[in-house]
């Protein structure tokens, strides 16, 4: 037994052995496996990596969105200051221009007064220099002779009574010269108290014109520096006038388009209007009385007279106005009431910045205080109502054939189908809170889709 079990032993040792370098090995790989492990798993970190720079990437991107944002709202406030101060500038240089034409009357007002002044003044030394000579001319032996003796000395009754006459007249001749005398001299006093006033009135229309003068050239200076700081911003100023184009043309084509429509309507109603004439004068004709009922909804012809009566209700009614809507071109109320200034006028322009670029503008942009309102220019009936991306809501008035725009109100006060007065409140205008509550209401007027120029209808 102890022969037989020595070789087992023998051979257990060995497979221990054997077993135990195995392992040894398993652990060396086993040591050695982390290291190619952490090696394949290096991607894993990098992409955590990446994904902390994408997370990098994408807060620069919404910076970078709202940084653009940001500079967009500043290039269109900057564009708005522009035209308001263009508009200063315009109104400043109107004002310089009349107080320089005042001067000029004033000045020539000076020069006549000063003339007719020298001419009444060589009058009044005429007029001295005749009655001195009147009175040297009385006494010539110049001696102590009064009016009793001048009289007593007389050679004969006759004479003394011509010497009486003569006295007489000559005592009422000094007093007419005398009191031409006195005239002349309050008359040149009067000259000259004009002249005074009127140096004045210079003096003082000198310091205003100097002072607007001033002021313009301030304004001037301020908007070439805006000029020239928009035009460092050329891509993004190209942007904003192509964005302020298209919602131009999209007005235009939804203007049309509503337009369109309502010609369209009107076209339809006129032709059933006249379809239900004819069929009532055709049944008159043959003495049917069944088809004289009425009928319960109005008809093209009721409506067509109902807007006939409001055209007529609006020739009476304004207080201020009289006749049609055309009669009364370059009178009609202005859209706003208060103070106001018109920034962008009517028609193709040149672009404040861009050179070589034109701006086509279908009416003209008003600028106003903060919580102003739109006001109906005449009497008509509210003939649209909808909302246009960069003109805020817009109210659309009919005049007959002629319509008014009103665009960029935050509300309005009126209704669709609504029939509105002369003056009548259309709603409150936007204050865009972006661009220091800027207060803007874009007005257009039109014969049907023809722009007309609404400086040459409203006063």
């Amino acid at each position: 037994m102890p022969f037989v079990l020595r070789p087992t032993l023998r051979l257990f040792a060995a497979i221990a052995v054997t077993v135990g370098i195995a392992m040894g090995v398993t652990a060396d790989m086993s040591a050695a496996s982390p290291k190619r492990k952490r090696t394949s798993r290096q991607p894993a970190r990098s992409m955590e990596t990446i994904q902390k720079e994408q997370d990098r990437t994408q807060r620069k991107i919404s910076e970078t969105s709202t940084r653009l944002n940001t500079t967009g709202k500043e290039l269109k406030r900057q564009l708005n200051s522009l035209n308001s101060l263009n508009a200063d500038i315009r109104q400043q240089d109107a004002t310089v221009r009349q107080l320089r034409s005042r001067i000029d009357s004033i000045g020539a007002q000076i020069t006549t007064t000063s003339d007719s002044i020298a001419v009444l003044e060589h009058d009044l030394d005429g007029l001295r220099a005749a009655y001195a000579k009147a009175l040297r001319g009385l006494q010539p032996s110049a001696g102590d002779m009064n009016t009793l003796s001048f009289i007593f000395s007389s050679g004969s009754f006759r004479e003394a009574y011509s010497r009486m006459r003569y006295l007489s007249r000559f005592s009422e001749w000094r007093k007419r010269k005398v009191a031409d005398i006195d005239e002349s001299i309050g008359r040149i006093s009067e000259r000259r108290q004009h002249l005074t006033g009127l140096r004045h009135s210079q003096d003082q229309a000198f310091r205003q014109a100097e002072d607007a003068r001033r002021t313009l050239a301030q304004k001037q200076s301020e908007s070439e520096k805006l000029v020239t700081s928009l035009r460092r911003q050329d891509s993004q100023l190209r942007a904003e006038l192509a964005k302020q184009k298209r919602q131009a043309r999209e007005l235009d084509r939804e203007l049309d388009r509503i337009i369109a429509a309502e010609q369209a309507r009107i076209a339809r109603e006129e032709a059933a209007a006249r379809k239900r004439e004819q069929a009532a004068n055709k049944a008159k004709s043959k003495g049917s009385k069944g088809s004289s009922g009425k009928n319960d909804e109005p008809s093209a012809r009721d409506i067509a007279s109902a807007r006939a009566r409001t055209q007529s209700a609006a020739s009476t009614s304004a207080s201020q106005l009289s006749g049609s809507f055309t009669s009364n071109k370059g009178r009609l109320l202005f859209p706003v009431g208060g103070r106001y200034k018109i920034v962008r006028q009517f028609g193709r322009q040149p672009h404040p910045t861009q050179r070589h670029v034109t701006i086509d503008n279908s009416g003209i942009d008003i600028e106003v205080s903060r919580g102003s309102t739109a006001r109906a220019v005449f009497e008509g009936t509210v003939s649209a109502i909808f909302r246009q991306d960069g003109f805020h809501t817009i109210v659309m008035l009919r005049h007959g054939k002629y319509l008014t725009i009103y665009a960029g109100l935050a509300s309005t006060s009126v209704r669709q189908g609504e029939k509105v007065k002369t003056g009548q409140t259309l709603g409150t205008i936007y204050s865009d809170p972006a661009d220091s509550d800027r207060t803007l209401l874009h007005f257009e007027v039109r014969d049907e889709r023809r722009k007309l120029n609404p400086s040459a209808w409203v006063r």
